[in-house]
């Protein structure tokens, strides 16, 4: 049975483009690091991708995941998401979130062609440094 994590809080960077990619680093109450998603949308294509999510150890199965996970959703409701390469935990994890949740997570899932946007830059351009965003309370 998973138990429910106390309130966490949160910074993410998130790029400002098409294809807006996002990374989030979910902090406990003593400030330590326990938990880092990255995602991304396009609002062209409405796909979203899971791109990277780890959770400490000790945190896992507590919420914090599906927490980072309904968070990201906000940013494209009704898309079609998909994720990365899935470890054997998140071949059990992704399931039971598309039970709980209704959105699908198939593992490289297809994703758009906006998404490899940020890699087509020449090399030496100068990459727009995103300004934190905090949130409390993930």
């Amino acid at each position: 049975m998973t138990s429910t994590a106390p309130a966490l809080d949160a910074v993410s960077r998130s790029t400002r483009s098409p294809s807006s990619s996002t990374s989030m680093y979910a902090y406990d109450a003593r400030d330590y690091d326990i938990a880092r998603l990255v995602w991304q949308v396009c609002d062209q294509c409405c796909r979203g991708s899971i791109n990277k999510i780890s959770i400490s150890p000790e945190w896992q199965r507590r919420g914090v995941g599906r927490r980072l996970i309904s968070r990201a959703l906000r940013d494209g409701p009704g898309y079609t998401w998909s994720t990365s390469g899935q470890s054997p935990e998140a071949k059990r994890f992704f399931p039971a979130l598309t039970a709980e949740t209704g959105t699908a997570f198939p593992e490289y899932g297809g994703g758009c062609v906006h998404f490899d946007d940020d890699r087509r830059r020449p090399i030496g351009s100068p990459i727009p440094a995103p300004a934190p965003r905090f949130e409390r309370h993930v």
